[in-house]
């Protein structure tokens, strides 16, 4: 029997194109977490269905040999609800086991992940709420009425990457919120922790969660409070990557055991198999949560030198896999 995997198309019905890195055009369907194309699995061992939103036609799908698993990387409750509830009706038709259940995925939007973590020991979640404002006085007004201190977190429901991401300080900040188009779509409000270092510095780290079990995939810093993949250009002056790897090496070793139990709640909580946790691990121990969900990229890996931490990853899927589904897939 194969294992089904199951990626969508997000609500809107739209796809982005890309050259890669290697010069190749390809299609990008966003709101997925892409384990298959990116995982080495023996030959003929995985098979897949791409499902639509609602309100575009679907071709059914059936099966001649019911497969022995079904793993489910759509990721994006905000963007891909339409076919996170298709992919419910077909775990519901195939009854077999499921990693990464559609309905639970779409309790991962930031504002129920919000309430779900909070009072964790060792973990800080902060507050976030969802809410459709018209202006930026109604951004001000949803703070004041929701008793969020400043500064805060504004952005688009949905968008990742840090693209419509803006600190409110104060009240001057008025105008910078113009950036946004107020045209109907919801956005978040997230209460701002600050978590700079002594020396002045922002750090961001990516923990794998796999079955419960978490593994460190990066740790990045800047001096800029929003830290993304570009942080490795500051990073590389300042560090060697084999200062680095050995620096995240490290925390695999001392710090990330540690977590296990707070991980594990968290884990059990959002009852996901896999997924990711972006966070600042605090001077005192304690797990500062950016963000919880499926939705990251944890297998794409432009960087050579990251070969052998991604390798450990691949590693703890393809257990989860055949953990999950009694195949072989290597």
């Amino acid at each position: 029997m194969t294992i089904l995997f199951v990626f969508g198309i997000n609500d809107i019905s739209r796809i982005h194109a890309m050259i890669n890195h290697e010069g190749k055009f390809m299609n990008v369907y966003d709101g997925n977490c892409f384990i298959r194309g990116q995982l080495p699995l023996k030959k003929g061992i995985a098979s897949w269905v791409l499902l639509f939103g609602k309100g575009v036609r679907q071709r059914g799908v059936d099966f001649s040999r019911k497969p022995s698993l079904i793993f489910n990387e759509i990721a994006d409750a905000d963007t891909h609800r339409g076919a996170l509830e298709r992919c419910m009706e077909l775990c519901s038709q195939v009854d077999t086991a499921v990693i990464n259940h559609p309905e639970k995925v779409l309790r991962t939007s930031r504002d129920r992940v919000s309430e779900l973590l909070q009072g964790i020991p060792g973990v800080t979640m902060p507050n976030t709420v969802r809410f459709n404002p018209g202006s930026p006085e109604d951004v001000f007004e949803a703070a004041e009425s929701e008793n969020f201190d400043f500064p805060y977190i504004v952005r688009v429901a949905g968008d990742h990457g840090g693209t419509s991401m803006i600190r409110v300080n104060s009240m001057d900040d008025y105008h910078a919120l113009h950036v946004y188009p107020f045209d109907g779509r919801d956005f978040y409000l997230t209460e701002y922790v600050d978590y700079k270092d002594e020396a002045g510095l922002y750090h961001k780290q990516r923990i794998v969660v796999v079955d419960g079990e978490p593994v460190l995939r990066h740790s990045l810093y800047n001096s800029d409070w929003k830290i993304h993949s570009d942080s490795r250009k500051f990073m590389r002056e300042r560090e060697s990557w084999e200062a680095s790897l050995a620096r995240m090496n490290q925390m695999d070793t001392e710090l990330i055991p540690q977590l296990r139990p707070a991980i594990r709640e968290i884990s059990n909580r959002l009852q996901l198999e896999y997924f990711g946790v972006d966070c600042n691990i605090r001077p005192n121990g304690e797990l500062l949560i950016f963000e919880a969900n499926a939705n990251m990229d944890i297998l794409l890996n432009p960087y050579p030198e990251m070969n052998e931490r991604l390798n450990k990853i691949h590693a703890r899927i393809h257990a989860m896999l055949v953990r999950h589904s009694g195949e072989q897939v290597i």
